[in-house]
């Protein structure tokens, strides 16, 4: 089978459950328990523009990256999003101090700006993993034409990203085989999942299965803790990869990780549901679930919202005024 390694995203991906505000404690517990796991990357959090709190995983300079998490021998990712208002010229020339891994999150319309961007990290010295949000968009050249440009900056990992939680076991494998015969030799092909179908597991599974020219890299957060309706669940992609000899892995600080985290799922839960399923079908933004389950629609009508959306084509990004528009249309019965 393939060559596997993983990230961990708890801190990153989970932060959008609980504003990323884990606490100043919590966070140096995970971290140093993530670190006893045998990860390759531990994703410590984002970078913004906003107001650092050492409680919360959110940083403006990379010099706070470093302060909170000092110099482990774990390595260390950030994720940013381009577009988003962090410009890359924040980014100081790496040094041994700091994270060794930027993961940049790059929209359709933000190819060419993206690209720069990278580039621009690659010159700092910073590894760079390139994350296509929304790989279901892209034509079957059009994302092998994206793997080879990419490819020419030499990131560590080019992702299949599933942002919509929507590509089953055969579309997953279909953007993949494109990935790996496109992608530069040495670069991980790397996966990032959402769970809306209940899908991450399987899926997952599939990809290690299927034989590959290229190192795969897998992201997991610790009970699926994310967005929604979450990530590839940790501990099970651990006991899976231990049991196929994939990996030697130390399970057991998963176990003091799911304690330190499931307060905040009793909090704001996520995980798979019926509308997270419904938005996935209909290829429409998960962030809309929120906000419809707060204006307390019943799953039908939640149904029809969304299928008024993709009747439409509308919808792939969260829009209040759009939603609003169309649950009164519902609501009356004038849709």
């Amino acid at each position: 089978m393939n060559k596997i390694h993983l990230l961990d995203c708890t801190l990153r991906d989970g932060g959008y459950v609980n504003e990323w505000n884990f606490g100043k404690d919590n966070i140096n517990e995970i971290f140093h328990s993530l670190c006893n796991i045998g990860l390759d990357y531990v994703e410590v959090g984002f970078m913004q523009q906003c107001e650092y709190d050492k409680d919360i995983v959110l940083f403006n300079r990379m010099d706070q990256v470093s302060t909170t998490f000092g110099n482990s021998i774990q390595k260390k990712a950030v994720i940013v999003s381009v577009g988003d208002g962090y410009p890359e010229t924040a980014f100081p020339e790496r040094t041994d101090d700091m994270a060794e891994l930027v993961r940049v999150m790059i929209r359709k319309r933000s190819l060419d700006e993206g690209f720069a961007y990278c580039s621009h990290l690659r010159k700092l010295g910073y590894d760079v993993g390139i994350q296509l949000v929304r790989a279901e968009q892209y034509e079957p050249q059009e994302y092998a034409e994206l793997m080879q440009k990419f490819s020419t900056i030499n990131p560590v990992a080019i992702y299949v990203v599933d942002s919509f939680g929507l590509l089953n076991e055969e579309r997953l494998l279909h953007y993949a085989e494109i990935a790996d015969d496109n992608i530069g030799e040495g670069i991980f092909l790397g996966y990032h999942a959402h769970n809306n179908m209940q899908q991450a597991f399987s899926n997952s599974v599939a990809l290690i299965k299927r034989p590959c020219k290229h190192e795969i890299i897998l992201d997991a957060s610790v009970l699926g803790m994310g967005r929604g309706a979450g990530n590839l669940q940790l501990e099970l992609i651990l006991k899976y990869l231990n049991e196929k000899k994939l990996g030697q892995y130390n399970e057991s600080p998963t176990i003091d990780i799911a304690e330190r985290v499931t307060v905040y799922h009793n909090m704001a839960p996520w995980g798979y549901s019926m509308p997270y399923y419904l938005s996935a079908i209909n290829g429409r933004n998960p962030s809309f679930v929120p906000y419809l389950e707060n204006k307390k629609l019943t799953i039908p009508q939640i149904s029809k919202v969304f299928q008024t959306m993709k009747a439409r084509n509308v919808g792939t990004m969260f829009d209040k005024s759009l939603c609003d528009s169309i649950i009164d249309e519902v609501l009356t019965g004038s849709y």
